[in-house]
């Protein structure tokens, strides 16, 4: 301090330094003030906050989903005092595809623009901004809660909610509540998870389910598949007691089109569990993001591996001749390889690496594995084997029985609306021809036999030759084929029992057996969703069509490989 005056003392002589001193001092009472404000603060903080629990609560969690629509319904919510707007697209059950934090505006007709061309109908959602504080009151307790971004660079949210309380019990009160009024919320949806290039799963859709009268399968098939997943579902204490990993795999393969993809939205809609899918072929995956991904699976879910097959090339080509290898010299550019070289160098997953996800030390149980495959023959065995694939289901084009039950699908009886008007049937059913074949594997509780594949029964068609035109239909038949005055609320044309029987009937003789896949037949029938009796008169001429069709790609593939051919000859 004598050192500091010593300094001073010179200065306090003169005018000039009279007005540095005081400068100075009141720098250093400045800087005290606000230094004993800041303790004082800061100190003050830690003691309120000593009398708050909070909890954190992170997008990649499902905590997070139910606390968010919990918090939609709560008025405090929506009167923020700074908000963002978004749209998105509405279905025509008024519900949106695409899931935020905000609050929907229903009341106000202005908000909703809707769409008479068959546009999607947009609406108008407000959600609070990030980093700001909400006060909701819950159960007698004063709730702060705050929506913010992760400082890791991930791009994710945090939900934190801090409430004054001597326990957490009025926090999983919340919790448990908004869990509940989830699931309320998701009881007839089945809800869509994808993995992203954070190796985290993101929700992406949630669908209504799918009823399984909408998809057709040979008789037998639709029991077989829903009687070893019940069963494998409730047998837990049994796996554990032999100790077999409680897990359950099915291959379906078979023609590209054939409904497999569909089958498994409508079991997962039967089972009540939701799907999650990893694209194996993305360019992020390698064996580490996989061995996570698939380890932090939730029980009573089903995981989706589409085009299994594919998982190991970039060929983006599926007919039959493919080998499943890439040829990244025909046809390409230089900036095609380089991007080919770089996603490959970037993607390392590898078969083993595939292999110990599923079924190692660190997969998770209780879970349905559900994998799609256009070519079976291209599977390593050690992929296919049982234990990982335990039951095989082939699917083919469609018979004549499809062919007749897609036809049912799409023009409901009269009798069957009148019953339904409420949920009219989908426009959008599916109808496959598949093969149950159920290969060696692991003891299982369930009834169907895993030594032996059991056959599907066959279904006889009345017409040897598969065609029809209208020249030969009965009499009966062309009474019927005027238009109805009866429709339904889609604009289809009402039937009764007899004559949807006659006119599936038709339909189906003038289908080639095994022929079209599922999804040809469906485009040919949304031509005439509203005219059943234009469908069964145009059929035979579609089927024509097709045929050509094919015929002249074929050629013209030919055409196209020849002159190739002859082209490398001449180099």
């Amino acid at each position: 301090m004598d050192a500091f005056k010593s300094l001073l003392t010179p200065l306090s002589n003169s005018a000039v330094g009279s007005g540095v001193l005081d400068a100075t001092k009141l720098v250093i009472l400045g800087g005290t003030v606000e230094t004993a404000r800041r303790v004082a603060s800061t100190g003050w903080s830690s003691f309120i906050n000593s009398f708050y629990l909070t909890a954190h609560f992170s997008e990649e969690d499902y905590p997070y989903d139910w606390l968010l629509l919990w918090l939609q319904k709560q008025p405090a919510w929506s009167r923020s005092r700074e908000f963002e707007t978004t749209t998105s697209t509405v279905t025509a059950t008024g519900n949106s595809n695409r899931r935020v934090a905000g609050d929907e505006v229903e009341d106000d007709v202005e908000d909703i623009i809707e769409e008479d061309d068959g546009r999607p109908k947009l609406k108008v959602l407000f959600q609070p901004i990030l980093d700001t504080t909400h006060t909701i009151y819950y159960k007698g307790h004063w709730l702060r809660i705050r929506r913010s971004k992760k400082t890791d660079g991930s791009d994710l949210s945090v939900l934190t909610i801090s409430v004054v309380a001597r326990s957490n019990a009025i926090l999983k009160q919340l919790v448990l509540q908004a869990k509940k009024e989830y699931e309320q919320e998701c009881v007839d949806r089945v809800q869509i998870y994808f993995a992203d290039q954070h190796g985290s799963w993101r929700w992406t859709d949630s669908r209504h389910k799918r009823p399984l009268s909408s998809i057709v399968l040979n008789p037998g098939v639709i029991e077989m598949l829903l009687t070893d997943a019940k069963d494998f579902l409730r047998s837990e204490k049994w796996y554990a007691s032999r100790g077999i990993p409680w897990r359950r795999g099915f291959l379906l393969h078979g023609t590209p089109g054939s409904g497999k993809s569909s089958l498994i939205h409508a079991i997962a809609g039967e089972l009540a569990l939701d799907v999650y899918i990893v694209s194996l072929s993305a360019s992020w995956v390698n064996d580490a993001s996989l061995t996570s991904l698939l380890g932090r699976i939730p029980a009573r879910s089903i995981l989706l591996l589409e085009d299994i097959d594919a998982a190991f090339t970039r060929s983006t080509s599926r007919d039959g001749e493919s080998t499943g290898v890439p040829d990244s010299t025909k046809g390409a550019t230089v900036e095609t390889k380089k991007e080919a070289e770089k996603a490959a160098d970037t993607n390392t997953l590898t078969l083993s690496g595939l292999l110990n996800a599923l079924d190692g030390m660190q997969a998770s149980e209780a879970r349905i594995l559900f994998c799609t495959t256009n070519h079976l023959e291209r599977l390593d065995p050690a992929l296919s084997r049982p234990g990982r694939m335990d039951v095989w289901i082939e699917f083919r084009n469609a018979s004549k029985y499809q062919a007749e039950g897609l036809f049912r699908n799409f023009f409901p009886a009269a009798e069957e609306f009148e019953a339904e008007h409420s949920t009219p049937p989908s426009l959008f059913s599916t109808s496959v021809h598949a093969t149950p074949v159920s290969t060696p594997g692991t003891a299982s509780p369930s009834n169907i036999s895993n030594t032996s594949a059991p056959a599907t029964p066959s279904v006889a068609s009345s017409s040897a030759s598969g065609s029809f035109t209208p020249s030969s239909a009965p009499e009966s038949l062309k009474d019927a084929l005027p238009s109805l005055e009866s429709t339904s609320s889609l604009g289809t044309n009402l039937l009764d029992g007899a004559r949807l029987a006659t006119l599936s009937k038709v339909f189906a003789d003038a289908i080639p057996n095994e022929e079209f896949s599922v999804a040809e037949l469906q485009g040919f029938l949304l031509k005439y969703k509203a005219r059943p009796e234009e469908a069964v008169r145009q059929a035979s001429q579609w089927v024509v069509k097709e045929r050509e069709l094919r015929e002249r790609l074929a050629r013209e593939k030919e055409e196209k490989e020849e002159k190739e051919r002859q082209s490398k000859e001449k180099r």
